[in-house]
């Protein structure tokens, strides 16, 4: 079956590597967020988020090391998530990553919903994360033709 894009949205903080300084640590912070309209009941809605990040003064000891982890908010809901972990070997050493993951959801509810994306290291005391970008989220509804 054939289906047309019918919405796109998205939220941008940088597009550059190193555009951004934005320290985690266990508390969930805001770092992305937009508005979408959903036009029809019959629908799959597509959520593509990359980010940056740094992990600094890690702990080279298991089993656990600094993660980035990511959640994505529909209307105060957590509909998606991605977490990765730092991989050292070296505890004086800088790790730089970047993080993508997208997610699909069907047959999102019709009307305007708001999307955001929390960052935190939960493991904080094992080592320091800081968001450097890019840092962005697009969204795009599609529903049959």
């Amino acid at each position: 079956m054939a289906h047309t894009l019918v919405e796109f949205a998205r939220s941008v903080q940088t597009n550059l590597d190193n555009g951004v300084i934005v320290p985690l640590n266990a508390t969930p912070k805001l770092i992305l967020e937009f508005g979408m309209n959903v036009p029809t009941a019959t629908n799959f809605t597509e959520l593509t988020t990359s980010v940056g990040w740094q992990a600094t003064n890690v702990f080279v000891t298991p089993p656990e090391q600094p993660k980035l982890l990511l959640q994505i908010l529909m209307d105060g809901v957590v509909v998606s998530s991605a977490e990765q972990k730092s991989i050292s070997t070296d505890e004086d050493g800088m790790i730089e990553m970047t993080t993508a993951f997208h997610s699909i959801l069907a047959n999102v509810s019709v009307g305007f919903h708001v999307i955001q994306v929390f960052a935190s290291n939960p493991e904080d005391l094992q080592g320091d994360i800081t968001i450097t970008g890019p840092v962005n989220i697009t969204g795009r509804v599609y529903a049959p033709a």
